[in-house]
């Protein structure tokens, strides 16, 4: 007995030693996060402290306070750089891959205190949102104007990501995806502009049709290979685009991809009862020719000559 109550005040003394840590770490970090400006030394004390604070933390709200205090560190660090810094140090400091991590930051805390009710960071972090969202606006037009697609679309979704209400920039990161061919970020802006709902939220609202949405969203589920998904995605497309002969096309194509000839043949031969003269048809049943399916183009070419004299 007396070993056992030896263990458990260990344990106790390693766990009271530990909460005591965190308080001071997260006095610390609060004391150097309400400076108005902090020296380089300041700095990589604040830097330290954050990395102790995410060891230690074992509360929910702790680790809440180390996700805050984590997203705030371009911050802490742009404060070192002077009352005024120039365009060019922010965009060196910020770019899109620490506007990413400090966003989810921040859109992690606010998610959690809004669940728990413990508004403690959220002030904070809607101020800096509206402070702030001006000049990522910037930085995201500046990255398209160079043609850095990639860069532009990130800092888009991520602006977005902080508020939700201005719809735009979640269509320009979609564009801007497609831009630098980050086809697999496209396809997952486009659904999320379905998700949303056309009409937007909030200000504004997106510029794409229906139709259009439908088609990019069947085209880049083929593209991407998501094969299972782009079947249903092109029915969708093909519905509010009857007149495309393109999707109905790739729509066949992907049944080609995976060796199901028989839908294949079947999707081809009723694209051409619409359109026996397409040039692009005629070049895929020539295309089965030169791959030995005689038998199939021997089907299609019957049925297209009954298209004809019909």
């Amino acid at each position: 007995m007396y070993k056992m109550k030896k263990i458990v005040l260990g344990v106790l003394l390693v766990v009271t030693s530990t909460t005591y840590a965190q308080k001071d770490e997260l006095k610390t970090l609060k004391k150097l996060y309400d400076k108005e400006q902090l020296s380089a030394d300041d700095f990589s004390k604040y830097k330290e402290t954050v990395s102790k604070l995410e060891t230690l933390a074992i509360t929910e709200d702790d680790k809440a306070a180390a996700g805050f205090y984590k997203a705030m560190q371009p911050l802490a660090e742009m404060s070192t750089l002077g009352a005024q810094p120039n365009p060019m140090m922010i965009q060196k400091l910020f770019t899109p891959e620490t506007f990413t991590i400090m966003v989810n930051g921040m859109r992690s805390t606010l998610d959690y205190e809004t669940k728990t009710g413990k508004k403690v960071f959220s002030a904070d972090i809607n101020e800096t949102i509206t402070s702030f969202k001006p000049i990522f606006t910037q930085m995201a037009f500046v990255f398209n104007g160079s043609k850095k697609y990639k860069e532009a679309s990130r800092v888009f979704y991520n602006i977005f990501q902080l508020d939700p209400t201005v719809v735009s920039n979640l269509e320009n990161a979609a564009i801007t995806a497609m831009q630098a061919e980050q086809y697999f970020e496209a396809e997952k802006y486009y659904r999320e502009i379905k998700a949303v709902g056309l009409k937007g939220t909030g200000k504004g609202k997106f510029a794409i049709t229906e139709a259009s949405l439908a088609k990019n969203i069947a085209s880049l589920s083929f593209f991407n290979k998501n094969d299972e998904q782009a079947k249903i995605d092109f029915l969708e497309a093909i519905r509010l685009n009857p007149e495309d002969i393109q999707i109905q096309m790739d729509h066949a194509t992907i049944y080609y991809r995976n060796n199901d000839i028989v839908t294949y043949q079947k999707l081809i031969e009723g694209i051409l009862e619409k359109d026996p003269n397409n040039a692009q048809l005629q070049y895929n049943v020539g295309f089965l020719l030169i791959n030995g399916d005689d038998k199939i183009v021997d089907e299609i070419n019957l049925s297209l000559i009954h298209i004809w004299r019909c």
